[in-house]
């Protein structure tokens, strides 16, 4: 990959928005480490300023994609890292724009387009989030409206293999290589951003090693495609097996089950689910670390851990009663976190393996027409 025709000295890179001390450390230190992966790039990049967007499938895109591209780039980041005790001092000190996740934000826009103006390099995932099902669905219509004011080149990082060699369910990494592809658009138009790890693997059946490959896979499974029971599904090393009744399946060195993509696998899990929630009035997540916050200001405001209780109303949390008509922008982070704010109030909760059953009896209940267990998480 080339960085276009004028890179331009070290001096102009480091004097961009983004050129911090921080970030010429991370090229010197960071950046080898990354590119010892097993990486293949093809592309060339324009000289700044352009808009970097690319189709998000790990938590390691962001370093991967800083490690390639020799300008700084400002990254549009979900605020909740912002507010973490060590990465929020991080991502501060590189000039990161922080943006509510799968909300509107104002103040994230004017941030892009004054990064923009300064002559440097933003870097956006217009989909908010890593895919559940290691599937990019597209884009927002504010993510299409931006780019049609932009008066800059738009570059796509096109990213494949990230999400096969750790799904975001998964509590463990494969070994497997990384594929990116950075393409310059018009201005203001973008190419499509549908993808699927899986169709990608059927073409090209590379092999992502692990000794651990099932394990997490609960996250995502609540139900025995087998029998039916609710929450008897476990990862154990490469197997997933169903403590109810005893039926096993392999999870193969190109990340099928039994020769089954994930989603064709649990295909039943949103019907499973909804025939569930009719017979069962509550729902409660026994233990389950709280915290409210103030929106938009994000100031912490009491945190707690205990028991969180859905039902057919609404949520029931520390005693207050969240109605599903109020709640929006509900969305996990990652894979421990569930969130969602309802008037001024940010509340997150903490669980290890239900933050994604959490979202899904939430949007199932609020009735959205969004498949609840086929729609990537909103970040």
């Amino acid at each position: 990959m080339k960085g276009g025709s004028t890179t331009g000295s070290a001096w102009e890179r480091h004097n961009l928005p983004g050129g911090t001390l921080l970030w010429r450390l991370g090229k010197r230190v960071l950046a080898p480490y990354f590119l010892s992966f097993p990486l293949e790039v093809e592309g060339e990049l324009p000289p700044p300023p352009f808009l970097l967007v690319a189709n998000h499938l790990s938590a390691l895109d962001p370093f991967l994609i800083d490690a390639l591209v020799p300008y700084p780039i400002v990254w549009v980041a979900n605020r909740l890292i912002f507010e973490h005790p060590f990465l929020g001092p991080l991502i501060r000190a590189v000039g990161a724009i922080p943006k509510r996740k799968a909300l509107p934000d104002c103040r994230a826009v004017r941030g892009i387009f004054r990064v923009l103006e300064r002559g440097g390099v933003v870097g956006l995932f217009p989909e908010g989030g890593i895919p559940w099902n290691g599937v990019n669905r597209g884009v927002t219509p504010a993510t299409e409206k931006l780019l049609a004011r932009l008066q800059v080149p738009v570059v796509f990082a096109h990213i494949q293999g990230a999400w096969m060699r750790k799904p975001l369910w998964a509590d463990h990494s494969r070994r497997g290589p990384v594929f990116i592809r950075f393409t310059l658009t018009a201005c203001g138009s973008l190419p499509s951003f549908w993808h699927s790890e899986w169709e990608w693997q059927k073409r090209h059946r590379i092999s992502f090693q692990g000794e651990r490959r099932a394990e997490g896979i609960e996250r995502v499974v609540f139900f025995c495609p087998a029998c039916g029971r609710f929450r008897s599904i476990i990862g154990k090393g490469n197997e997933v097996l169903c403590l109810s009744c005893h039926r096993k399946w392999t999870i193969d060195a190109y990340g099928f089950i039994d020769g089954l993509t994930q989603e064709e696998f649990t295909a039943n899990q949103e019907s499973l689910l909804g025939a569930f929630c009719e017979h069962t009035p509550e729902i409660v997540f026994p233990k389950v670390l709280v915290t409210e916050r103030t929106y938009p200001g994000g100031a912490l405001r009491s945190f707690s851990f205990g028991p969180v209780v859905v039902n057919r109303e609404g949520l029931l949390v520390r005693g207050k009663f969240f109605p599903f008509s109020e709640i929006r922008g509900e969305n996990t982070f990652l894979k421990k976190v569930f969130e969602y704010t309802s008037g001024r109030h940010l509340i997150r909760f903490h669980l290890e393996k239900d933050a994604f059953l959490l979202l899904s009896l939430v949007r199932l209940r609020k009735g959205d027409v969004v498949r609840c267990l086929s729609s990537p998480s909103l970040r």
